[in-house]
């Protein structure tokens, strides 16, 4: 079942919403309210970029396949 956040458009009430499918209405939890607006998701990334926090990279074991900092044990486990 996936999870929504609903705005209520009764009560002003942002909420998140289990629902049943994609496209099941949503109740406001706190005023019971149907007419809820579905806001837009929010997602989070990890990105690298700039230069590697690892002083010598090149002597990683794995350089060239990942970022240092992956837990790939070169330079002491970091």
């Amino acid at each position: 079942m996936p999870i929504f956040r609903y705005k209520c458009n009764a009560c002003g009430e942002v909420a998140e919403v289990l629902v049943p499918r994609f496209d099941s209405p949503a109740s406001c939890p706190k005023c019971g309210s149907s007419e809820m607006e579905k806001l837009p998701s929010v997602f989070a990334a990890v990105s690298h970029s700039g230069p590697s926090t690892c002083a010598a990279r090149h002597d990683c074991p794995a350089a060239g396949t990942h970022q240092c900092g992956c837990g790939c044990g070169c330079h002491g486990g970091h």
